[in-house]
């Protein structure tokens, strides 16, 4: 699925939904665990530097954590909730929801 394909978040385009993974590069082993772990492929091995990457940011399920859960390192982090919320509302106010 390319970004162009991405469905509406709630209505409100999932490119403008800055919730996604990083990946702490200092505590990564590049075990792949994470890759395995998300159903959306939002993870994917870099062919130049053979580490994990955040291939397809936009592909994360917004709200989702699951994959900083397996990861047995602590390297995945996403937006600290609170920040986020506050973000989400200020969208959801440019789309509000369908009647």
């Amino acid at each position: 699925m390319s970004d162009t394909e991405l469905k509406d978040y709630l209505g409100i385009p999932r490119t403008l939904i800055p919730w996604f993974p990083t990946i702490n590069e200092e505590l990564c082993i590049d075990c792949g665990v994470c890759v395995d772990a998300c159903k959306h492929d939002a993870y994917a091995f870099s062919e130049d530097t053979g580490r994990v990457k955040v291939a397809n940011p936009y592909h994360c399920e917004v709200y989702c954590e699951s994959c900083r859960f397996q990861c047995t390192e602590g390297a995945i982090n996403f937006p600290e909730r609170k920040s986020f919320k506050l973000i989400f509302k200020e969208l959801r106010q440019q789309y509000p929801p369908a009647a």
